[in-house]
């Protein structure tokens, strides 16, 4: 039996200038109920007024969700990364793993910073996924 491929969508943005904590547990909580009925997986890091997001799952779906995403007047300057097709899913524990490095947001992490850095580098392909390269550098940066 063949492994069904998964589809893959990175991106950063700028966040508005207003946003704050309960945009973000927002943006969090409805991302996490859409991403389960849409069968989508991925991560969401934010610092400092910057988002970085990788979302995966059946391609309609993920470019569905990235037109809204385009439209959001909670993002501004909006710069895809990478999209195609890739072997399986790097974040399929998650609707919505999140990660911050601002200290008032710390309490919507799903990581600490030792568990995150653990699963950067012992499970994510770094080969063949620029988007997972760019994960790792944003957390160097700022980990």
């Amino acid at each position: 039996m063949e492994t069904e491929k998964v589809y893959l969508l990175s991106y950063v943005s700028t966040g508005c200038d207003n946003l704050n904590f309960t945009h973000i547990k927002d943006i969090l909580s409805i991302s996490c109920e859409y991403n389960k009925t849409h069968n989508i997986t991925g991560i969401l890091l934010y610092c400092n007024k910057h988002f970085f997001q990788i979302i995966e799952g059946p391609k309609d779906e993920v470019k569905s969700l990235f037109e809204k995403i385009l439209i959001d007047s909670r993002h501004d300057n909006i710069i895809k990364i990478q999209e195609g097709y890739f072997c399986h899913r790097q974040f399929e524990k998650w609707q919505m793993a999140f990660k911050s490095y601002n200290c008032e947001l710390k309490g919507l992490d799903n990581f600490n910073t030792q568990q995150f850095y653990n699963y950067i580098n012992t499970n994510l392909n770094m080969d063949s996924c620029i988007s997972n390269k760019v994960l790792a550098d944003f957390f160097d940066l700022n980990g």
